[in-house]
């Protein structure tokens, strides 16, 4: 697990939001379920300081299929696999 710092728009304001995740594409999958994340602007490992930008035009698509999915551990085993 690493650290990660996001910048985020929650509940309307800019934030930074510190998690712990195996990989951004966790930390994309942990932002989508919280619903007062309406955007996820960059995510920065903070290791390396290694940043990636997200494109929020499908946010809301990625959270409906994320919530199509009732078993978590089914998100997390497959999100590591991909790892």
């Amino acid at each position: 697990m690493e650290e990660y710092i996001v910048d985020v728009i929650f509940d309307g304001n800019k934030e930074q939001l510190k998690t712990y995740s195996a990989s951004p594409m966790e930390v994309v999958d942990s932002m989508l379920s919280f619903d007062n994340v309406s955007a996820i602007n960059k995510i920065t490992r903070q290791t390396d300081k290694k940043n990636w930008s997200f494109d929020n035009d499908n946010i809301q698509s990625l959270r409906e299929l994320r919530d199509s999915i009732n078993n978590e551990a089914d998100i997390i085993q497959e999100l590591r696999r991909s790892h």
